[in-house]
This record gives structure tokens, sequence and C-alpha cells, in this order.
């Protein structure tokens, strides 16, 4: 991690949002209003580089644990790296965010290491967050990196 990116959240994906947030709110997580990423609605949305199809639909919700940001993200239709992450791995951190000043240099960067950007996402109305392969090199985890 350089010293240019920002900590933002840790990603979770999750079988059962509404189960996974009254577990969570047990132990003192608080959490924002869920929204629902529907890829029909984003300017650009891209798994290993194509546009899925059936279109991809995931509930989620930001939250705070102490001073950590999560997400939680429950995979409702279509095939993401959200859906691929607990039919592998089940229910856990999926992906650790951080907010960078430059994203294009960022994963250009990370590309040329020989990292892959295995989803792209760019909404109408926000800025763009890029997940990065890290897994077999850095743990199995994935990495996110959202335009700061």
């Amino acid at each position: 991690m350089k010293d240019t990116w920002t900590h933002h959240h840790v990603g979770i994906p999750v079988k059962d949002l509404d189960v996974a947030m009254a577990n969570f709110a047990a132990i003192g997580a608080e959490f924002q209003t869920p929204f629902l990423i529907d890829s029909r609605n984003m300017a650009e949305y891209l798994v290993y580089g194509k546009t899925p199809d059936p279109a991809v639909q995931t509930r989620g919700v930001m939250g705070k644990m102490g001073t950590m940001g999560i997400e939680l993200l429950q995979p409702v239709a279509g095939h993401t790296v959200h859906r691929e992450l607990l039919e592998k791995s089940g229910e856990g951190i999926g992906h650790i965010a951080y907010k960078v000043e430059n994203l294009e240099a960022e994963t250009a960067e990370l590309e040329h290491q020989g990292f892959e950007v295995i989803l792209s996402i760019r909404p109408k109305d926000r800025r763009t967050a890029l997940y990065i392969d890290t897994r077999g090199r850095l743990s199995n985890l994935i990495i996110e990196l959202m335009q700061g």
C-alpha cells in the first residue's frame, strides 16, 4: 500500500443482507440506508472486462464498526466478483478499499506489475471504482481503488 492511498472500508460478500446487517448491528455496527447496484443503470459496469449478461444486481449497505468502514454486499442477479467470492470462500472479507487521488495512474502502475482489473464500476453520478485482483500474490484478497 502506498502512503498516498487512504483506507476507506472492507467489503464483505454476504448471502443475506438483512441477516448480516442484524448480526453486525448486534455487535455495534451502524449502517446507512441499503442500496441496489444494478449494472443496467451504470455508465459502465465491466466484469473481467466485459458487460455482464444477464445484468448484475447487488444489494449493499455502507456502515461503520468502530472507526472502520464496512460494506456488505449481497449478489441478487447475474455473475459478478461478489457471487464468485461467496461460492468459492463463503462469507468473509472480500476486498479492502482505498481512495486514491489519481485512479488512472494507480491502475496503470498495478497493471504494469501484472495485476488485473476484474471489476470496473462507473456510476452516472459518482466516481469510478475498480477491483484489482491480487489473489495468488498478496493473499486471497481483492483491492478496490476508488477515485478520491
